[in-house]
């Protein structure tokens, strides 16, 4: 979840702070509230724990910052941290004044972690489906930390419960609630079928599942068991549309070669001047280029990418993916390249070899890393926008990225039959 609000001075020194199975450290940070965050994070998870049977860290660790010169947000990184920054004290008053609901936001972001740490690849996942989730179970939550802290959580005191299920009943009460509302409705009606504790039991079967990302209903279906409850085949006729998203898959098949099939004379695409203007790791999307070839003889090879890895020393023992797709961003065929191309501190070209897989005239490169604020790659940009970068995930609307271009380079070559005068048509 993020929040982007006004505010002024920085307060405070850095400190420590303690609840029950929460630590945080907070820089610049006023020290009420970062106590009464703890207090709230520490409500929240006893009830995420007892009344719902989430799978919950045995610490949350969060991390509180205050700085004038940031934007302000609040996320996760779907384990054990929640990270928030704030412009000033103000960001912290009550949602009357700071128009920022920061009881509500812990409690969000710890329904994200009871999603996340069970169904680590939630790419299938709806925004709706998602932040539905995170706003059904931290309005759930707001109410029981009412329950725990009462009226005296909060420094600045107001009656909060009417941030947790009141808001989201209102809110659901207009005609036309929005995605995120409807998914949190579908989230609160499946509960109503499968009890607060079943909700766990249905993430942890669709956590173990095998699910194909181009079809996913299958596998959440059988893994739901609708059969055993008319009730549930009833819901899952309405959440399917809505909380599950289906990657569309080209009409174009992949065809691959052998690297000896081909002329070992490859050619590198490229749109950007090879000069890095900026940096940037963004989660839950992708870094994508278009590219254009003479012909349909090519093969991609490589893919190119200016960047470095942050976070800890050691490589997480996860791979990121890359996907060549046609010029209407449909998946042609996707591949899976190790954290630990990548290298910590200063920027380099790394080179990532694919299986060499055919091309058609126009395509699309997209990598994703599915960053946190603890792991994740940043990937440079030049300063010259040439509108062939874009952010998206395959089968999503791209979004045009106007601050320069990836400096992400495709690598082609042909096969040794090909007609040795084409060339592809380069930018």
């Amino acid at each position: 979840m993020m929040m982007l609000i006004l505010g002024g001075p920085a307060l405070g020194a850095e400190q420590s702070y303690r609840a029950d199975h929460v630590a945080a450290t907070g820089r610049n940070f006023p020290s009420a509230y970062a106590n009464a965050i703890c207090r709230t994070a520490a409500a929240a998870r006893t009830a995420a724990v007892e009344q719902f049977g989430f799978d919950m860290p045995e610490t949350i660790q969060i991390d509180l910052a205050c700085d004038p010169n940031q934007a302000v947000r609040l996320f996760n990184d779907g384990k054990d941290h929640i990270f928030l920054t704030i412009r000033s004290e103000k960001d912290l008053h009550k949602p009357s004044e700071s128009r920022v609901f920061q009881i509500y936001g812990i409690c969000h972001e710890i329904g994200h972690l009871a999603m996340y740490r069970v169904i680590r690849n939630h790419s299938w996942l709806t925004t709706a489906g998602a932040e539905g989730w995170a706003h059904y179970i931290g309005s759930r939550l707001v109410d029981r930390v009412y329950e725990i802290e009462k009226e005296g959580l909060w420094p600045d005191p107001y009656d909060y419960r009417a941030d947790g299920m009141a808001r989201l009943k209102k809110q659901l009460a207009d005609p036309h609630p929005s995605a995120n509302g409807q998914g949190a409705q579908l989230w609160m009606q499946l509960a109503e079928i499968v009890t607060d504790k079943g909700l766990a039991g249905v993430l942890k079967k669709w956590g173990a599942a095998q699910i194909d990302p181009y079809d996913p209903a299958p596998a959440l279906r059988a893994a739901l068991q609708v059969e055993r409850d008319p009730r549930l085949a009833q819901w899952w006729s309405k959440a399917e549309s809505v909380l599950v998203f289906k990657r569309p898959k080209s009409t174009i098949v992949a065809r691959t070669a052998d690297r000896k099939e081909l002329s070992v004379k490859p050619v590198e695409l490229a749109h950007d001047d090879g000069t890095q203007a900026g940096k940037r790791s963004i989660a839950g999307t992708g870094h994508a280029v278009r590219f254009s070839v003479k012909g349909d003889a090519w093969y991609l090879t490589s893919v190119r990418i200016y960047g470095s890895r942050y976070g800890l020393p050691t490589p997480p023992q996860e791979d990121f993916r890359i996907w060549l797709c046609d010029k209407d961003f449909k998946t042609i065929a996707e591949f899976d390249q190790p954290y630990s191309k990548f290298p910590t501190g200063t920027a380099q070209w790394v080179d990532l070899p694919v299986t060499p897989t055919n091309v058609p005239s126009e395509f699309i490169i997209c990598v994703a890393f599915n960053p946190t604020a603890q792991k994740g790659i940043y990937a440079g940009y030049d300063a010259q926008a040439t509108g062939n970068s874009f952010t998206g995930m395959p089968g999503q609307e791209p979004r045009d990225f106007a601050q320069g271009d990836w400096l992400i380079r495709a690598q082609v070559d042909q096969l040794n039959s090909a007609d040795s005068l084409s060339s592809p048509k380069l930018p």
